[in-house]
């Protein structure tokens, strides 16, 4: 951190248009420290699967509950905005699995043309290799896009989709879906071109976000502070999370291939005509899911609102997370 060339902004409008600089040299000197920290033994069982050419990460942990399930994170996230709620999630699931979106961390984004669907199968299949036919599903962010189309694959094995911060198939559509319309136009007028960016010139900006560990740490922090600066000086997330999730990113060197996600081809397959019982929490800050959207493209089940919480609920709600994932494995009666 100490060969950081910083930015030359102009005082009086520091923060006005993107990260204030003090946000940035905050974590960059907190990440300098969390690496000088002993190496820590860690939880779950990691797996490095190969199927059909490419390889998926995940980490399982034993579970004394009824139905396995599978939880699949977002971006700019990881499998670690999950550590909050493994532990109650094990007295729930006989197996959790959380896996590695292709692109992300070790989990590889195959050569060529790659489409959610692909990251659908290529999941299901390694749900399969796990020894797991049934299971429930929850995603976030894009994870809850993956998770869709798992259902949509596979819907004689996926005994229910949950999902929070939903994006395709969840997110509102027009200024009838109040309040999370508002809250979608204002996103995108403060920080929607990152999603220009992201969805059509990602390989230029894999680049920059190769090359410089804080460009990389900022890049991820703006996304925080657009989606979560209402939950508190770490966002609601953690400073653990925030730098550890930077290190994944950086040693994995997987900041390129992770965009890739937001030029992937949608779902070519309608997640809604495979009938399997979906749960939407809709959280009250960067979460974007209306319930009439929900209920039009998908079998929703259960919708669960939210005042509070945010994007990414796994660590900023972790108890309400939990309590919602109970209620709808309660609701359609999951059983392998």
């Amino acid at each position: 951190m100490s060969q950081t060339r910083w930015p030359v902004l102009p005082s009086s409008e520091a923060g006005v248009r993107g990260l204030a600089p003090s946000i940035v040299e905050q974590y960059a000197a907190e990440w300098d420290q969390w690496l000088q920290q002993e190496s820590r033994d860690g939880l779950g069982e990691h797996v490095d699967l190969r199927i059909g050419g490419a390889r998926v990460h995940a980490v399982r942990f034993r579970g004394s509950g009824r139905v396995p399930m599978l939880l699949l994170h977002g971006w700019p996230t990881s499998f670690l905005a999950f550590h909050r709620v493994i532990e109650p999630l094990q007295a729930l699931a006989s197996e959790i699995v959380l896996a590695s979106l292709p692109g992300f961390g070790t989990s590889t984004l195959p050569p060529g043309s790659w489409s959610i669907t692909d990251s659908a199968r290529l999941l299901a299949e390694a749900m399969w290799a796990m020894g797991h036919d049934r299971f429930l599903v929850h995603g976030q962010d894009w994870g809850s896009v993956v998770a869709r189309a798992i259902a949509a694959v596979e819907p004689g094995r996926v005994i229910g989709v949950h999902v929070s911060a939903g994006l395709r198939g969840f997110m509102a559509e027009s200024a009838d879906d109040q309040p999370a319309w508002s809250r979608l136009r204002g996103f995108a007028v403060d920080g929607g071109g990152y999603l220009q960016l992201q969805s059509r010139r990602p390989d230029s900006l894999a680049f920059a976000l190769s090359d410089s560990p804080v460009g990389l740490l900022a890049w991820q922090l703006d996304k925080y502070q657009l989606w979560q600066a209402a939950l508190g000086t770490d966002f609601g997330l953690g400073t653990d999370f925030i730098v550890a999730n930077a290190t994944l990113y950086w040693l994995t060197a997987s900041a390129g291939t992770s965009v890739r996600i937001y030029s992937m081809d949608a779902p070519d397959l309608d997640a809604a005509a495979g009938g399997v019982p979906t749960a939407v929490s809709a959280f009250g800050h960067g979460d974007y899911a209306a319930r009439s959207v929900s209920s039009r493209e998908n079998n929703l089940v259960a919708w669960c609102p939210h005042d509070s919480g945010g994007h990414v609920a796994s660590l900023d709600s972790p108890a309400e997370l939990v309590d919602d994932l109970t209620d709808f494995i309660d609701r359609i009666g999951a059983d392998t």
